[in-house]
């Protein structure tokens, strides 16, 4: 009697449930770990801030209020959509949506929660095959696992990335990540200043203008973003240095705030995969992988979702099929020496496009859709359609020319190819 092939995967977010049933779906013996106690990764939301009951740090950054900043009509799964009244849902809506997903796929007896991935290394004996330490938060106590495949999903926005700045620790007031912002509340009164023009950034002050004293937006390009948000809004250039008191910028101006909120990104980590894995980490850029996602070093081994600045649901599924028809010997991987090759291509391409190392996985403009197609191309799967990269175009667009108001846009999707804004 053949075994069926024995897959990891670890966290059960958007990416790690795409990679479940595309992996069930090719007869495997499917295992997702999930260190929390529920399906969804960063879309749950929680008041919960620092560690959870089991002194494991908290993974969602989702704040109060959130509505989705891409339509619904792109962030779906190619073949889950998600139904709405609207084309910018609430979390709760998206969260629904997987829960459904998982119901629909059968995939919930696959996770086991509460169980965090301590250790991931290939076995003695095998090198191909993983060894896996978890440790099961409930009761305390470690097992250790085989399988062939290891489909890492443990998602790139749990992990905040603290800008340096001089005077860092004189200032008096409270500093904080995005990472722990969940309510305006909090900051009634007070003076604020946000720093980053990101998502992020955008929504904590729309939030929290109604509330606080004040609101100063710092970031290196004002231009970046026409912040035309209704209220007190001061936007300015880059930090030059923190005081007791406040921060003085680069055009020499100085502000006194109470409480200065970083929306600057994240980083990635992989703490639980031990050297021999092969995967190196410098100034967040991963590597060596093919195509983004497969590890050059140990070809049994993916990582789900590293690139940003994508349509994040559509690229992980799409992600998890390429996997699957090479780890299934639908097809065969180029040679090692060809995949690193391929990397070295992609990264020397990006650098005569002056992008810093940090970016060299941003699938910035065309970055993007020349990405999803060569994913489709040398996988021969189904590619994304091209309504969904119009759209997302179009919607971004929209964003640019008011950051408070885009959410009220209406699309609907006519074709592959079309649609329309009502």
């Amino acid at each position: 009697m053949e075994c069926k092939p024995k897959y990891c995967i670890i966290g059960a977010g958007a990416g790690g449930l795409a990679c479940a049933r595309h992996a069930s779906n090719a007869s495997a013996e499917v295992t997702v770990f999930e260190q929390t106690d529920r399906i969804g990764g960063t879309w749950v939301y929680t008041d919960t801030i620092g560690q959870d009951q089991h002194e494991v740090p908290i993974h969602t950054s989702m704040y109060e209020g959130l509505r989705t900043n891409l339509p619904r009509q792109i962030m779906g799964f190619p073949d889950w959509p998600i139904e709405s009244d609207v084309s910018y849902v609430k979390q709760e809506e998206v969260l629904q949506w997987l829960q459904d997903y998982v119901d629909e796929f059968k995939l919930r007896k696959l996770i086991r929660f509460e169980h965090q991935v301590i250790r991931v290394s290939p076995t003695y004996n095998d090198r191909s095959k993983w060894e896996v330490i978890v440790k099961n938060l409930r009761n305390e106590r470690y097992d250790i696992y085989v399988f062939d495949y290891i489909m890492v999903c443990n998602g790139h926005y749990s992990h905040p990335m603290f800008p340096e700045y001089f005077g860092r620790d004189s200032f008096e007031g409270l500093q904080i990540h995005s990472h722990d912002y969940r309510k305006a509340e909090q900051f009634a009164g007070q003076d604020l200043l946000l720093v980053g023009a990101g998502y992020s950034a955008s929504d904590i002050a729309i939030a929290t203008v109604k509330v606080a004293k004040s609101v100063t937006i710092s970031h290196h390009n004002p231009d970046k973003v026409d912040f035309d948000i209704e209220g007190s809004i001061t936007v300015k250039p880059g930090i030059l240095k923190l005081t007791s008191t406040g921060a003085v910028f680069v055009d020499g101006t100085e502000k006194k705030v109470s409480t200065i909120i970083y929306c600057t990104g994240y980083k990635y980590t992989f703490p639980f995969l031990s050297v021999d894995c092969g995967i190196r980490l410098e100034d967040n850029h991963v590597e060596p992988l093919y195509k983004h996602v497969i590890n050059i070093n140990h070809p049994t081994m993916a990582l789900i979702g590293v690139p940003f600045y994508c349509i994040p649901t559509q690229m992980m599924d799409l992600q998890a099929r390429f996997c699957m028809k090479f780890f299934t010997g639908e097809l065969k991987l180029p040679p090692k020496d060809e995949m690193l090759q391929d990397m070295e291509a992609d990264i020397a391409y990006r650098r005569s496009k002056d992008l810093p190392r940090k970016w060299m996985h941003k699938l910035h403009g065309d970055f993007q859709w020349k990405y999803y197609e060569e994913l489709a191309r040398t996988a021969d799967i189904q590619p994304i359609k091209p309504v969904i990269i119009a759209l997302f175009e179009e919607s971004m667009r929209r964003r640019a020319k008011s950051v408070q108001h885009y959410r009220r846009d209406k699309f609907e999707v006519i074709n592959d190819e079309e649609f329309r804004v009502l």
